[in-house]
């Protein structure tokens, strides 16, 4: 009888054993994805207006191809995405402000321009392996709110939308798993937002009258700049 016993708790030792075995070590991983939430906030400095141009804004002469616009250096924003392994997803919202530039004539041109802008970006982060430093790339489209470049705007167009799409790469740092401090270059364009023109001509028969000349101010807004942020993970 003794010996039913011990073959009897022996098999199910074995049993036991086994059953642990196969769920504490099973065969390749369930999944190596990470994925997490996160949220940005971040300056930009719109260093150079490169091509930005505006349709119907006169130059001194001499400066006719030069940009209408100068650097301000007043620019921010924000985002909120979505982070699957190297993969990241974001909306991100924008805004930007360029000055008038010296050589600009009249004084009907705004002191001026501002652009808000929502985008979708998507970025590709180059995993370094045991490094605290992630390079990155992206690019993202949305639409841009622009405001008018004239002191007073016609027809109360005081900010029309506009196409906008960017491009960007840098380098992110990880201060913990939770935060990470990121920086890079930006190309920021828009492009779409027209305006009317109004002015005032001699009449055939004497005297002035105001004519309105629609989209005569094609608002081409481009500029390179840096970009410097902080990202927390959740």
């Amino acid at each position: 009888m003794h010996y039913k016993k011990f073959f009897s708790a022996a098999a199910l030792a074995t049993l036991l054993s086994l059953s642990n075995s196969a769920f504490s070590d099973p065969v390749g991983p369930i999944s190596d994805e990470e994925t997490s939430y996160y949220v940005r906030l971040q300056y930009n400095g719109e260093i150079l207006p490169l091509f930005t141009k505006i349709d119907g804004i006169q130059k001194t002469k001499g400066k006719e191809k030069d940009s209408p616009l100068k650097a301000s250096f007043v620019a921010g924003g924000g985002a909120f995405g979505y982070k699957m392994d190297d993969i990241r997803v974001d909306v991100e919202g924008l805004y930007s402000w360029l000055n008038k530039d010296a050589d600009v004539v009249g004084d009907t041109v705004a002191d001026n321009l501002t652009a808000i802008s929502g985008l979708v970006n998507v970025y590709y982060d180059v995993a370094i392996e045991d490094m605290p430093i992630t390079p990155y790339i992206g690019v993202g489209i949305g639409a841009a709110y622009i405001s008018t470049p004239l002191k007073t705007a016609v027809n109360e167009q005081n900010s029309k939308f506009g196409f906008a799409g960017q491009v960007k790469a840098g380098v992110s740092y990880d201060v913990t798993p939770e935060i990470k401090l990121y920086a890079g270059a930006r190309y920021f364009g828009s492009y779409g937002a027209h305006f009317d023109k109004s002015e005032e001509v001699d009449k055939a028969v004497g005297g002035k009258e105001t004519k309105v000349t629609k989209d005569a101010y094609k608002v081409l807004y481009s500029t390179v700049g840096a970009e410097a942020g902080v990202a927390f993970n959740f």
